[in-house]
Order: structure tokens, then sequence, then C-alpha cells
């Protein structure tokens, strides 16, 4: 099969909780979202973007690195990541650079021999190693297995599981109008351990387990769990200055709040996208026309997708 028929799609993340916890060991919850990064071969002469011919070129020295043919990465490609932006132009927070990894990767290991055979290799570790060699080291990796693997997942080290996304619990997902500095504020995070790791952090971990524990039980234990987590955060946030709780996240918090509804930042916080959560879909869907009135853009999104799609086209396709 030529592997110009070739097309791979991965979906984006949000953080359910255990952002920067994680940096710690402790669990983080993840999901992919219904916004993805598509990633294909181009054919005859059509110019290739420089970031791609960036991306396509880090790859083929990681294809090398994991004894892989390294052919397949010496064609050109279009990628296209335009969904993981509002307008085209502002990043919403949902892993774009996690998802194009897993793309590229996933497209380059579809063409291995030809396109007619796909090797056994560890996928995740293949895309989170062409993740770090451009977007740096310090990530956690959570965002390129929700990605990889869809759905809800918990991420702990190298573990990670699927879970079940409960009937009965609601989310909204806001964006705050500006996109975060994550390589920044993991930097600020991990400036704030060198003083040691104080009774915020362990807060912060404990609040973590107890997310991830609560995914074994109930709606209502999730929004509580996501409660406690949130707290757990600002708290760390009051006392390293990390600036997760920007002016835009303190007052959608206080929007949901008031609409009976709980709150976090999503990611690295500063920017991007916030989640309320609640058992009543009801209220949620008040709070999304009063932060809508606000001047807070709700996303219709799907949660929970499925990850990393190859699809080789048919002769007839």
């Amino acid at each position: 099969m030529p592997v110009s028929r070739i097309q791979a799609r991965a979906p984006g993340k949000l953080f359910l909780s255990g952002e920067y916890a994680v940096l710690l060991d402790a669990p983080a919850v993840a999901c992919a979202v219904g916004r993805h990064v598509n990633a294909r071969f181009l054919s005859g002469d059509t110019a290739e973007d420089p970031e791609a011919a960036r991306w396509r070129q880090a790859a083929g020295e990681i294809l090398l690195r994991h004894g892989l043919d390294p052919a397949p990465a010496g064609r050109p490609l279009e990628i296209d990541s335009k969904a993981l932006y509002s307008d085209g132009e502002i990043k919403l927070g949902f892993g774009s650079s996690a998802a194009v990894a897993v793309a590229v990767s996933g497209l380059l290991l579809a063409a291995q021999d030809g396109g007619r055979r796909s090797p056994t290799v560890d996928r995740l570790r293949l895309a989170d190693d062409l993740h770090r060699a451009l977007q740096g080291p310090g990530g956690s990796g959570v965002d390129v297995a929700a990605s990889l693997h869809g759905g809800v997942i918990a991420a702990e080290g190298d573990r990670v599981d699927s879970l079940h996304w409960p009937q009965g619990l609601h989310c909204e997902v806001i964006f705050t109008g500006r996109d975060a500095d994550t390589a920044h504020a993991i930097g600020r995070f991990r400036e704030a351990l060198q003083g040691g790791k104080g009774a915020h952090f362990r807060a912060l971990c404990a609040a973590a387990e107890s997310a991830r524990r609560a995914w074994n039980r109930s709606p209502e234990a999730i929004v509580a769990a996501v409660q406690e987590y949130a707290a757990a955060w600002r708290k760390l946030d009051r006392s390293a200055g990390l600036g997760v709780y920007s002016r835009e996240h303190l007052r959608l918090e206080s929007l949901a709040r008031a609409a009976d509804c709980v709150y976090k930042p999503s990611g690295s916080g500063g920017g991007d996208c916030g989640l309320a959560f609640s058992t009543d879909r009801g209220k949620l869907l008040a709070l999304r026309e009063t932060v809508r009135e606000a001047g807070f853009p709700p996303l219709a999104v799907d949660l929970g997708v499925e990850g990393l799609r190859v699809r080789r086209q048919s002769d007839r396709a």
C-alpha cells in the first residue's frame, strides 16, 4: 500500500486531577477530548510547513534510536492542529504538541516497510521520546498517554490504567481566553520544590490520591475529590506563587461556586481551560450561560473519546 494513503488522527487531552502532583509521583487523571491533530504524507510537489519538517526530522532520529527504519521520515508531512486552537491562534490547553507527537509517531510507525507491517514497539515510549525531544524533558508524559490511549486514564509513574466515565458525572469545559506557558509554570513549580516538600506539597499529593480512588466509587465521590484537589492546589499556589489561579480562573471559580458547581483549572493553570463539575446537569447548563455572559466561552467538546487512530485508505478511497 502506498504510504501516501496512510493518515493518523490523535486527540487532545484535559487533566481532570493530579496536575503538578504527578511530577511528585502521585497519580493524575486525564481524558482525551474531541479535538484532533491530523497527520499525513504530502504528495507531489506540495511545500512542507517548516514546523512539520521540524517534527518529521526529530521523528527520524527517534525511529533510529528505537531500531526502526527512519525512511518514512524522509517524506514531507502535513500536520493539521488547528482544532486545538481558538480561532486558529491561541492554544486552548488541549496538549497540542503531545497530540502532534502521537499523530506523527503513529503515522511513521504505520509506514514502516512501506506500510506492509506495524512493528512491535512501545508506542507510548516512542511518542513520549518525540515529544520530549522537541518540547523539553520537564513534563509528566500524561498528555501523550491520554492522546495515545484515549478515553479516561489514570497515570502514575510508568503505569497507565483505563478508567470509565460514570453515568451521572457532568463536566463543562470553559476557556479563559488566553493560553498558558506550561514550560514556565513547571519551572516555577520545580523552583518551589527546591525549598523541600512542605505541607502544601504533601497535601496536594494526598488529594491526588483521593481523586484517583474516587473514580472507583461514584460521581458524587469524584466531584467531592475534585473539590478537595482544587482546594489543595489553590493553597499550594498561594504559598509558592505559581500563578495557577489567575484573575480569570478566580472569576470562573466564583461563578461556579455561585451555581453550586465545583471548579478547577485544567493543566498548568494561569490560562488555558478550566473545568466545572456537577452531578446535576441543569446546574452546569445554567453555569454555561453565566460564564458565556461573563466573557468566557464554554467549549462544546466530547470527553473520553478514542485515542490514536491510523487509517489506511483502500484503493477505492
